[in-house]
């Protein structure tokens, strides 16, 4: 059965937590320095102020228009080049003196060199500035070490010979080269570099070259005036199996007509596109990449210093992904930015198949010592918050720095006959409240990856008579946020004679439990697994299997294969006083598509989780 997808977001954290490491240590050893300056010099003042290394750049400013408000109170940065950086530039472009350039070439000079909004090196990493520039391109920074000392480069073309000048309206980083922006489309990028000639018929004939080949500026919807290409090679295509674009065309359109959108070739080509520029940076930090194709997106993740694009777990089988050819990706484009895959990635044809998530099995929970009796524990505790923060990448909260109040992962080898048995005896214990503010209102779970298609909901716990009642949604602050019909009360248990503490009788037989949104998600004595072995519980023992929950929360409409973010929030119920836990007891969620058995498999407590199929 599929488990909860190993995340290695962590990974990426740490990554960009060592890049950024790596600047400021060797930094110590760089050759610039922070000048002192009062609130009353401006950039225009500080240009002025320092006439042998930036009268040229001066002159650029008066020239373009821009030094009225460069002068004026504002948020700026400046990555001002030197006399000697622009002398060059000006020599390269077959211009004698500043007064050579046009108006307009002053402008668009000055305006990719400026941010509009004080980022000093702090805010650096290995990749885009968190601001685009006036130029409406993205500005680069890494770190280079020459000779034992440590540089930050701009754009792969300037080294910042003094950094952090803090001025009055701004920031001024002094740069030894003139930035060069980029001049061609991202059609015009990959139709010119001879790598991609299969690439640029494909997109010539779905008509995205059209779309691609526009620049930024005149594009009227704001959310495409810079996209991201990710595509392979033509290396990478022929050893795929295509010889020839006809071949490869041959096996992708499949209507006849690429520029359909039903046609395989335009997903195909749609799949490696998608809206904004999203540098490598920007890759591994993320979990999924949103495409151009409809309700498709792209996962991604980051291992071992590689980039891997669809490398996910599905249905307890590893499908091993593409890495990202780094040496020819971060290529900005005059609408974009430009990424290369060693391999052939395409649209994934899945149909919905049963997930069953066991909330335990979290990456930073599977690392722990303790987690399932790992070590010879017996039983033991893991927090899931700590320092104001939550400890797992799939577990998120209204306001974590308030949830103070026991949260944590619960671990415990269960006694045959006691009360409260779980799957793989383990469970997440969670604290809600409304009126305790050091309980949470909501908490939300990443899922599984689940393919497109409705799902009956199945939150399976163990009863607590001291527990919420909660509302279930999927994805809730977003555009596809749903929320499912039948309110959770974990204070309801299953017995032979009824239902405790909440609501009316319920028959024992597993066709009227489920008619009523009910169903046993434990393995009893009556099932059987594979091999013959008869499940732990028993069924006549009042509150034995009847503490082991499974409530309908209802049916849900997913529209896009991808992981996604389901929320118990508490609306009612019980909240115990004092520091008590709150009694949410949470084992599993399942995901089952809705004209599938919804009663089988079961599960067994127990670490090695036996899973009992339909007798």
């Amino acid at each position: 059965m599929m488990k909860n997808n190993p995340n290695v977001r962590s990974f990426a954290v740490l990554m960009v937590i060592g890049v950024i490491a790596f600047i400021f240590v060797n930094a110590c050893k760089r050759e610039s320095y922070t000048l002192a300056t009062t609130d009353d010099v401006n950039i225009t003042g500080y240009l002025d102020k320092y006439p042998d290394k930036f009268s040229m750049m001066r002159q650029i400013v008066e020239r373009s228009g821009t030094a009225g408000y460069l002068g004026a109170y504002g948020r700026y940065t400046l990555f001002t080049p030197t006399n000697d950086a622009v002398t060059a530039w000006l020599k390269g472009i077959g211009k004698a003196n500043v007064s050579d350039l046009t108006v307009e070439q002053s402008k668009d000079m000055v305006k990719f060199h400026l941010l509009p909004d004080t980022v000093a090196t702090n805010r650096f990493t290995d990749g885009k500035l968190p601001q685009i520039t006036l130029y409406g391109q993205y500005l680069q920074t890494g770190a280079i070490n020459d000779g034992g000392v440590s540089s930050y480069i701009v754009n792969k073309q300037a080294k910042i010979s003094q950094s952090n000048v803090r001025l009055g309206n701004g920031i001024v980083h002094v740069i030894d080269h003139v930035l060069i922006p980029a001049t061609l489309t991202t059609a015009q990028t990959i139709e010119a570099s001879g790598r991609y000639k299969y690439f640029t018929q494909a997109l010539k004939e779905t008509g995205f070259y059209d779309s691609l080949n526009v620049a930024s500026s005149a594009v009227k919807d704001t959310t495409r005036r810079l996209q991201t290409a990710i595509i392979e090679s033509d290396s990478a295509l022929v050893k795929a199996g295509y010889s020839s674009y006809e071949a490869f065309k041959a096996k992708f359109s499949k209507t006849g007509d690429p520029k359909n959108h039903n046609d395989s070739l335009w997903l195909y080509i749609a799949y490696h596109l998608s809206a904004g520029a999203t540098y490598t940076p920007d890759i591994i930090s993320s979990t999924t990449i949103n495409t151009l194709a409809p309700k498709e997106v792209v996962t991604t993740k980051y291992i071992n210093q590689k980039i891997l694009l669809n490398d996910d777990e599905f249905n307890g089988v590893l499908e091993p992904g593409v890495e990202v050819n780094r040496t020819f990706s971060n290529i900005t484009t005059a609408n974009g930015v430009l990424h290369e895959t060693k391999n052939l990635y395409a649209i994934k044809v899945r149909y919905p198949t049963a997930v069953f998530f066991d909330v335990c099995d979290q990456p930073e929970l599977k690392a722990n010592p303790i987690w399932r009796g790992r070590n010879g524990a017996t039983s033991g505790t893991i927090p899931l918050f700590a320092n104001g923060a939550s400890t797992l990448a799939g577990l998120r909260v209204n306001n974590p720095a308030k949830a103070t109040l026991p949260q944590y992962y619960d671990y415990a080898v269960s006694v045959f006959g006691q009360t409260r048995r779980v799957a793989y005896d383990d469970k997440l214990v969670l604290s809600l409240g409304l009126t305790n503010a050091n309980r949470a209102i909501w908490v939300e779970l990443k899922t599984p990856m689940l393919v497109k298609g409705k799902y009956k909901v199945w939150v399976c716990y163990s009863y607590n008579g001291s527990s919420p009642l909660c509302q279930v949604g999927m994805d809730i602050g977003t555009p596809d946020a749903q929320i499912l019909p039948n309110l959770v009360d974990f204070r309801q248990s299953l017995t032979s004679s009824g239902m405790t503490d909440a609501g009316a009788a319920l028959p024992s037989s597993d066709p009227l439990m489920l008619a009523q949104g009910f169903k046993r998600y434990l393995a009893t004595t009556n099932d059987k697994d594979k091999n013959g072995n008869l499940g732990l519980i028993q069924p006549a023992v009042k509150n034995n299997w009847g503490s082991a929950v499974a409530r309908l929360a209802g049916t849900v409409n997913i529209t896009t294969t991808d992981r996604h973010w389901i929320r118990l929030t508490m609306v009612g119920g019980t909240e115990a006083s004092g520091t008590g836990s709150g009694g949410t007891w949470l084992d599993m969620i399942q995901f089952i598509p809705e004209n599938d058995d919804q009663n089988y498999p079961r599960f067994s407590p127990g670490k090695d989780g036996l899973i009992f199929q339909k007798p």
